[in-house]
């Protein structure tokens, strides 16, 4: 089969193409022929090296995948050969196959193709986790989303806007903060014209937010704690800082991570405060909980209220160009790859 392999840390360009083997499906696991791929950031840390457990190169990265289920491992009892799946790896999307747990996919609703499948399940449980899960989110409370015109950013403000949160949104450009508000927020702030805590403050009558969803982290981190209100929740989900757009450099990341201020227990108390980090790619031991937030998600999506958006979709063979495309934050939505390889083994 085809797979992009990671020959080294580094930036998009160590990504190469290669012929490996067929993955064999363990006992629990499955096999699913890759028919889109989505990109994530975390696919960024792992190219890098950056991310928990990230495999010694050469390895296939890829966290999220839509296909067809081809294979069946022993003991695996809920899968059905033939079914449309969308799901997530810890490692080896970017491959025209790949072996998962079964927990880890479910079947695609019968109106998604399979674009729309790699863009959907990662954003959305990312935002229901964080947001339902973590945050409690209630209506009328203010909800603060960064990076508003992604894809976990967008799932967020839509999941924000059917709660009845009043939602600020920030991001980089006016398009991208136009594309926010279409999608539910109340305000849209273009961080690069101007201060997005001074105009939370200013909106909120000094009051600030209730909810942080930050996968930036950074200083946009070190501003937004201190916007949070009594009895706020941070849900701090990435720290996309350390990259810059064109490339990952070992020193910015160093000085990025250093500059986050320390959080002291003490310090919660006294404010009333509550920070949260997750990693779904590193969540074990709940797989009841992911099932069931699965059918949440999918219920939620035939609802109208998830709409995934795909920014941009490039073939297999240019998947470098693609990873080079994310880091340099132009893309909205989401960004999928799509296989148009042969079926053979």
């Amino acid at each position: 089969m085809k797979a992009a392999v990671a020959t080294r840390y580094g930036g998009p360009e160590v990504l190469t193409i290669r012929d490996v083997p067929v993955p064999v499906p363990q006992p629990n696991q499955i096999l699913v022929r890759v028919r889109a791929i989505g990109l994530n950031f975390a696919d960024i840390f792992g190219r890098s090296g950056l991310y928990p457990g990230t495999p010694k190169p050469p390895f296939i990265p890829g966290l999220e995948f839509s296909g067809d289920l081809v294979e069946v491992g022993a003991g695996a009892k809920k899968a059905k050969i033939g079914q449309r799946v969308m799901g997530y790896s810890r490692w080896g999307s970017h491959a025209e196959y790949v072996a998962v747990d079964e927990d880890n996919v479910v079947p695609m609703p019968r109106a998604m193709s399979y674009e729309e499948g790699a863009a959907f399940i990662v954003t959305s449980m990312t935002a229901y986790h964080g947001i339902v899960r973590l945050a409690n989110l209630r209506k009328g409370e203010r909800l603060l989303v960064h990076a508003a015109a992604g894809g976990v950013g967008l799932a967020s403000i839509q999941l924000g806007h059917h709660l009845g949160a009043e939602i600020f949104a920030t991001a980089g450009s006016d398009k991208k903060v136009a594309l926010a508000r279409a999608h539910g927020a109340d305000h849209g702030i273009n961080y690069t014209t101007g201060d997005f805590a001074e105009e939370i403050r200013r909106l909120t009558a000094g009051k600030g937010v209730d909810v942080v969803m930050d996968s930036v982290g950074g200083s946009v981190y070190r501003k937004s704690w201190k916007l949070l209100a009594p009895m706020g929740r941070y849900v701090l989900l990435g720290v996309a800082a350390v990259t810059g757009r064109g490339g990952l450099n070992p020193l910015k990341a160093a000085k990025v991570l250093a500059s986050m201020m320390p959080i002291f227990p003490s310090g919660l108390i006294a404010k009333n405060k509550a920070i949260m980090g997750f990693n779904l790619g590193t969540l074990k031991g709940k797989e009841s909980y992911l099932r069931e937030a699965s059918h949440e998600i999918r219920r939620l999506h035939r609802e109208g209220v998830f709409k995934p958006l795909i920014g941009k979709v490039f073939p297999f063979e240019l998947i470098v160009e693609a990873h080079r495309y994310l880091q340099t934050r132009q893309s909205v939505g989401k960004v999928v790859v799509r296989l148009d390889l042969s079926d053979s083994r």
